[in-house]
């Protein structure tokens, strides 16, 4: 039997097993950690589902029956309050972050919460 060029080069390559899967390398302490993350975005983002949820029944029972027309702005002012509310801590919480370190900074705003 006679090899060519092609069947000589082929069969001296050596095939390289597929690299393993990215959450292989990841150990017991960095998947609590995203565990933690996670839950701490989930509840975040529950309480404004339950903001926007609720704030409209609460401002119907605390203003008067002329203010109900403004209802839909005040919802959205208070909506639009919360999420101006989160970028300026993100970014307070940012710039502490890197003077007082991040450990220190997440305990803060635990705290503060």
């Amino acid at each position: 039997m006679k090899r060519t060029a092609t069947t000589q080069i082929a069969a001296s390559q050596v095939v390289a097993p597929p690299p393993a899967a990215w959450y292989r390398g990841v150990d017991r302490v960095q998947w609590s950690t995203l565990l933690a993350s996670n839950l701490g975005w989930l509840f975040d983002g529950f309480e404004t589902y339950a903001l926007i949820l609720t704030a409209g029944p609460a401002l119907r029972t605390l203003l008067a029956p002329a203010a109900f027309p403004q209802i839909l702005a005040y919802v959205g002012a208070v909506v639009g309050i919360t999420l101006l509310g989160w970028g300026i801590g993100g970014i307070i919480g940012g710039v502490l972050a890197d003077y007082i370190g991040r450990k220190r900074m997440m305990m803060l705003a635990i705290l503060a919460y």
